[in-house]
């Protein structure tokens, strides 16, 4: 059975994201219930104010201290990640926000990307209810699988990306061995388009639906309704699985 990492990176900061391990702990859980698959979790955390507790140290998981967000942006805390994924010679790799909640269905993402045919050069993606595009836009796993042009405005969201170990390597975008465009004008936004352009194959994968519940700047901050209803649609929401 494939290896599988997923490479996510988070933030924490009273002023900008206060409930950001807040987050990073419903993000951990849903993988941690969920992933049938053999994974590690590279949490690259990007120059949060406080230190992430870890209260049961796990082999499954590893944060990796980014201490300059300015300088890299979030493509470049990716970026941090995913060399780490490669070096210790995981399968299957996905690029991931903390704003996420997997079910079941991802199973289903990571058995297409291990049987695609042509998955030595595709990212993929999921469905999800707040994809910012119409192929990825759906409330619930459509069963549709199927390949996008990679042109602008019809790139795979970058929320959740998956791909091959073999890909990353065939493909990188600069000799520094980076995946994502480190370009100031791509660190926070918008390397869609070119990680698009330069991977041969952009597929969705509709069988799998991830829940992205960050639908705005707003759910943020503290005591905001939406992060109030996103407590009420967890389990045991208070549990840290870590």
């Amino acid at each position: 059975m494939k290896k599988v990492a997923f490479v996510c990176v988070f933030h924490q900061s009273d002023e900008h994201r206060p409930n950001g391990f807040e987050y990073l702990n419903l993000n951990l859980e849903s993988i941690f219930t969920h992933c049938k698959y053999p994974f590690k979790f590279f949490g690259v955390d990007n120059e949060s104010t406080d230190k992430f507790e870890v209260e049961n140290n796990s082999e499954h998981l590893q944060i990796i201290r980014n201490n300059n967000q300015a300088k890299t942006g979030t493509t470049g805390a990716w970026n941090i990640g995913i060399k780490e994924a490669v070096k210790q010679d995981y399968d299957i790799i996905l690029a991931i926000n903390d704003d996420l909640i997997f079910d079941e269905s991802i199973n289903n993402f990571i058995e297409v990307i291990e049987n695609y045919p042509e998955n030595d050069n595709a990212i993929f993606g999921p469905v999800s209810n707040n994809p910012n595009n119409d192929y990825q836009l759906a409330d619930k796993p459509t069963g549709k699988i199927f390949e996008i042009t990679g042109e602008a405005r019809n790139e795979l969201n970058g929320f959740v990306q998956g791909m091959t170990r073999e890909t990353i390597i065939k493909n990188p975008y600069d000799n520094d061995g980076n995946f994502y465009c480190t370009l100031p004008k791509a660190r926070w936004g918008y390397y869609e388009v070119e990680v698009g352009s330069r991977i041969k194959h952009s597929i969705v994968v509709g069988s799998c639906f991830v829940y992205h519940f960050k639908q705005s700047i707003e759910d943020d901050r503290l005591g905001n309704k939406g992060w109030r209803n996103l407590r009420r649609l967890i389990e045991n929401k208070e549990k840290s699985i870590v």
